[in-house]
This record gives structure tokens, sequence and C-alpha cells, in this order.
């Protein structure tokens, strides 16, 4: 991905929500493997309005089995 590239956060949120779905985690699995204190920011990011951190999409990718990449794009 070019450093110049803008992140499209609905496309980052349609491919969180798919990789979730496709993975039968639960929004509440996703959140306490990412250690997060409640599952409400990962409907945040499913839904585009906000993006994870760089360490959560590296702990996203490790726990989906994919690379940063696929998620981001």
């Amino acid at each position: 991905m070019n450093y110049k590239q803008k992140l499209d956060k609905q496309k980052v949120g349609l491919n969180l929500y798919r990789l979730i779905d496709e993975s039968n985690y639960t929004y509440e699995y996703v959140a306490e493997f990412l250690m997060l204190s409640s599952p409400r920011v990962i409907y945040e990011w499913t839904k585009g309005t906000k993006m994870p951190t760089i360490e959560n999409l590296m702990n996203l990718a490790n726990l989906f089995e994919v690379r940063i990449e696929d998620i981001l794009s």
C-alpha cells in the first residue's frame, strides 16, 4: 500500500465485519482477545466510524491469520 493513500474506514470496517463473521468469533471474544474493556469499539470499527490502532491491527491480523494489508485494503 502506498503510504500516501488515504485509508477507507468503511472498507476496513467491511473487511473486519467479514473476517469476524467468517471466523464465527463473537465481538465479545475479539474484544477479550485484544484486551479491550468492551466490544463497543469493535462495532465502531465494523461500522467504519473508527479505525483500530496499529497494535490492534497487528493482533487482529494474527487472530484471523491474515496480513494487515488484507484488513486495510
